[in-house]
């Protein structure tokens, strides 16, 4: 009897929660309706271009014609998926299938976009990268969007770029079905410009105090765009070896258990070590390069070692170091077990559980999808001449005042968490205790 009352009540819960939703889609489409007839009647009234710029007044080939806003599951921010495709995807005839291919996926707020093109110049291949941007002025974020795919034709041909916003935000331009103007701007100095937000309010950066920063609900987004049979979950200002796209690729289609959809191959991460490097260094290659810079030079160091050592040493960095692979190539060095509060960076099947978009901010963001992972049964195995370089090292006085309560915060979310798994996955001996 009791539990027919809970499961009526939890029914009845979804049920508010879907009519919240549309309640806040149909507000949604109210007001962006209105704010585009404003626009339109401000254009009707003459607004010429930011002087010495040039104006593109034809609609972008790649720029989502019909663009329509869905909410993340928490009801609080607005995603517009695909607001601008790669000319790659464009290209495609076979949108609706995944790939062989590896994806990079990637997030971040517009200030940190210059990071964009270190990557694409390393990974050649698909990126599709979820930007969170508020405030008035979104023409100044389609500018920098325009600029960075003209001004690096890479950009242009592999990335997919969606936008998330506040479910607060009024935005202008992106319901109108109309063409739209982009203002190119200079290519000698976007990316400085992006650096040091002379394009952006003060506020427009990572994990600002003012609007929680939706990590994880990016992260979802970024991978909503994946159509390739893998993909790889970076932080934007993070640069893989080079040439791990492809030895990845080969060692999937020469692997016999990695060839075709096997439990294996879709139930397996494949961790890529991660390191920091001083700001300003050069970015190693190859595996040896970045052992010689890191015993010689001491400019890396492993990814968290100061902040949060046990987020990664299960990773097992001795033994990395020790490996010998093939040059050239990427084979699987050795597999490790799942410990508590283990965030490695892997490529992974794009099956691979999603994120939970409850955690913002910092903390257990990763932590608890690859404890879910863990719990779900997935092995987790350590590539021998990948790795992941993050530019900058992570000490703890960089670090904003709030981030030890964000931290607590979403403890105590992680804990009810690892209670739900337990209901998600009956069946499963594993658990992933703190």
């Amino acid at each position: 009897m009791r539990l027919t009352i809970v499961r009526v009540m939890i029914g009845g819960l979804v049920s508010v929660l879907i009519i919240l939703q549309l309640v806040h889609l149909s507000m949604i489409s109210w007001l962006e309706n209105k704010a585009t007839s404003i626009s339109n009647g401000r254009r009707s009234a003459g607004s010429g271009s930011l002087p010495g710029k040039h104006n593109h007044s034809s609609r972008d080939r790649t720029r989502s014609q019909h663009l329509e806003a869905k909410l993340d599951t928490t009801g609080s921010y607005k995603i517009y998926h695909s607001y601008m495709k790669s000319a790659a995807l464009v290209k495609s005839k076979s949108q609706e299938l995944p790939n062989s291919d590896v994806t990079l996926i990637t997030q971040c707020s517009v200030n940190n976009l210059y990071h964009l093109v270190d990557l694409v110049v390393r990974w050649k291949g698909p990126l599709s990268v979820a930007v969170f941007s508020f405030g008035p002025d979104t023409s100044t974020f389609n500018n920098v969007l325009f600029t960075l795919r003209e001004c690096f034709p890479a950009v242009k041909e592999n990335v997919t770029f969606h936008l998330v916003q506040p479910i607060t935000e009024i935005t202008e331009t992106l319901s109108s079905a109309k063409a739209l103007s982009f203002t190119k701007l200079s290519c000698d100095t976007i990316l400085n410009d992006i650096k040091d937000q002379s394009l952006e309010s003060p506020q427009q950066k990572n994990y600002a105090h003012q609007v929680p920063y939706p990590s994880n609900v990016l992260r979802n987004v970024a991978r909503s765009g994946a159509l390739s049979r893998f993909i790889f979950v970076v932080d934007i200002d993070m640069v893989p070896s080079a040439n791990l796209r492809t030895e990845f690729l080969h060692l999937s289609r020469s692997s016999i258990i990695l060839q075709e959809e096997t439990e294996y191959s879709k139930r397996t991460a494949f961790v890529v070590p991660a390191f920091e490097m001083r700001d300003d260094q050069h970015v190693p290659l190859n595996k040896e390069r970045l052992l010689y810079d890191m015993s010689h030079y001491g400019h890396i160091r492993p990814f968290y070692i100061e902040d949060c050592s046990y987020c990664q040493n299960h990773t097992d960095y001795h033994r990395w170091e020790n490996t010998k692979g093939t040059a050239g190539a990427v084979n699987i060095a050795y597999t490790v077990e799942w410990k508590p509060l283990w965030e490695p960076f892997f490529i992974g099947h794009r099956d691979v559980p999603l994120y939970d978009e409850r955690f913002k901010q910092y903390g257990y963001n990763r932590i608890s999808q690859v404890c879910e992972m863990n719990v779900a049964g997935y092995n987790f195995a350590v590539l021998d001449n990948a790795f992941l370089i993050h530019k900058g090292f992570k000490e703890k006085s960089s670090y904003h005042a709030h981030k030890l309560n964000e931290n607590r915060k979403n403890k105590e979310l992680f804990l009810h968490f690892q209670e739900e798994l337990k209901v998600k996955y009956p069946d499963s001996s594993k658990r992933c205790q703190t």
